[in-house]
């Protein structure tokens, strides 16, 4: 049902097969209002290349009732995959629906989506945590109890995720709902932390989730379709996303780019390259009926949020999903803040990324540091690295790609941030050989470079008659030299440059 076809991270290009076709995530679903259609799904399959939409069974369900003839393929004229909710966010947003959560089941199996979610209670984000587990037992129990009534084989439902801010609820809720027979599982709650740019509690919301839930299962964020915070949510290993902003950005006459949003009103030029900015101004858009300005805004917000979607893809395909989501959360500090707290599970992200890539590591800012492949790279050299038996060590702080040094009963160790110390028989070893820093370091940089030198300095300094430093003082001043207490009474420094290096 689910094959991973690519990862970098957590992150991951994966192809789920269902009875009306395949699609690839990550992917949006754009939100289809079955009473209010402003844009058909089929030319939005022809117009963006959507492969999925979703729409609401318990609004359906209200406006067209149980016709057991009527199927929602037929009802939207539309023959790809289509995914169903169930009115999770209307109890969100109004406290209750008046339809039991069995009849919601019966109906989504009864109008045939390709995926279909049972009737959650989401916890929110202002809940008390007896409110908050509340929500999870009785998610719980509905989830149980579908998975025992459902009927048609035709179907693959979705479980989702509870708890709010509660991360050991969340986790806890993750944990039970994956032992339970479901193909798909949504993370909820996060809505009103998304409108509020509380993008830093998302992360510890989605990462308590995908902690718990199994691997092999794709994830649906509810709520997230803004582009500007897609590239992250991917990084946390989200598949699935379903946007109604784009409509309901236009009707307020709302921009969408990739780096956040703009009013129509504030705009002299378009700044997008789409269909639509691209055969029209922004002083025409603002002439048409409020109409047809619905439609061309709604138009380009699409067009915004599927260019990014292909570009996380070509990211992750590329083995740069990283250095992209670092450009993308510097357009906003909240999602700075939240890529830094995304940082704190660096040890978690490890266990995901290749071992190797294609592409070259670029260092994009001091949040490399805490990339999978530099984390990687240090516990393998505190865990398995023991150097040889020589009398002499030679350390280069900073030497150029081609520098070759070969001293006869002497080891070299190079400095090669952000990984820090590289010994010399390591050097080919992706991506030792394989990265690009700037030439002058940020002070975080610097440092814990520098700590990698004091640390294998103080595991294997005894190793060593005779310590010769050659540094670079123009980068690093004295915080080699600083580094290299562990062994002060044998060491002797030399300053870099070419006329040194070729003594050698």
């Amino acid at each position: 049902m689910f094959q991973i076809l690519k990862r970098d991270g957590m992150g991951r290009i994966g192809r789920v097969s269902t009875v009306h076709g395949d699609f690839t995530t990550p992917t949006l679903m754009p939100v289809i209002d079955p009473t209010d259609i402003v844009l058909k799904p089929k030319d939005m399959k022809r117009e963006f290349g959507t492969e999925l939409i979703i729409t609401n069974a318990y609004l359906t369900m209200l406006h067209f009732g149980k016709n057991p003839a009527l199927k929602i393929h037929q009802l939207l004229d539309y023959d790809g995959p289509i995914m169903t909710d169930s009115g999770g966010y209307q109890i969100l947003r109004y406290g209750n629906i008046d339809v039991p959560p069995e009849e919601i089941v019966e109906y989504q199996d009864l109008i045939s989506p390709d995926i279909a979610t049972i009737l959650d209670i989401p916890t929110g984000v202002n809940a008390s945590r007896e409110y908050a587990a509340e929500t999870v037992r009785v998610t719980l129990e509905r989830a149980r109890q579908a998975a025992q009534i459902r009927s048609n084989p035709e179907v693959m439902w979705c479980g989702p995720v509870q708890g709010g801010l509660y991360t050991d609820l969340v986790e806890y809720s993750a944990r039970e709902i994956g032992k339970l027979d479901y193909q798909f599982h949504a993370i909820g709650s996060p809505v009103e932390l998304l409108n509020e740019y509380r993008y830093a509690e998302i992360v510890d919301l989605v990462m308590a989730a995908k902690r718990n839930l199994p691997l092999d299962r794709p994830v649906h964020l509810f709520g997230a379709g803004h582009p500007m915070m897609l590239s992250l949510a991917v990084a946390m290993g989200c598949d699935l996303f379903d946007s109604a902003a784009y409509i309901l950005f236009a009707r307020d006459e709302r921009y969408m780019t990739a780096e956040g949003t703009l009013h129509l009103d504030e705009l002299v030029f378009l700044p997008c390259e789409c269909p639509v900015c691209t055969s029209t101004t922004a002083e025409e858009i603002k002439r048409k009926t409020r109409e047809e300005k619905i439609k061309l805004l709604a138009r380009h917000n699409l067009h915004v949020t599927f260019g990014e979607i292909r570009k996380i893809r070509q990211a992750i395909v590329d083995g740069r999903l990283w250095e992209y989501v670092q450009i993308k959360c510097r357009a906003h500090p909240s999602l700075l803040e939240a890529l830094r707290r995304f940082m704190d599970y660096s040890d978690f992200i490890e266990r995901f990324d290749p071992v190797t890539k294609k592409s070259a590591f670029y260092y994009s800012g001091n949040e490399s540091i805490k990339r999978p492949e530099v984390l990687r790279y240090r516990q393998k050299l505190k865990d398995r690295y023991t150097p040889p038996r020589l009398d002499t060590l030679i350390i280069l702080s900073r030497p150029r790609e081609d520098t070759k040094v070969d001293v006869e009963g002497a080891h070299v160790l190079k400095i090669v941030p952000p990984f820090g110390v590289v010994p010399e028989e390591l050097e080919e070893i992706y991506p030792l050989s394989q990265n690009q820093t700037p030439r002058r370091l940020d002070a975080e940089a610097a440092r814990t470079t520098a700590e990698s030198l004091e640390s294998y300095l103080t595991s294997w300094g005894s190793f060593y008659q005779q310590v010769i430093l050659f540094n670079d003082k123009n980068l690093w001043g004295n915080m080699l030299i600083e580094a290299c207490h562990p062994v002060a009474k044998k060491l002797e420094v030399i300053q870099l440059n070419e006329k040194n290096l070729n003594r050698l």
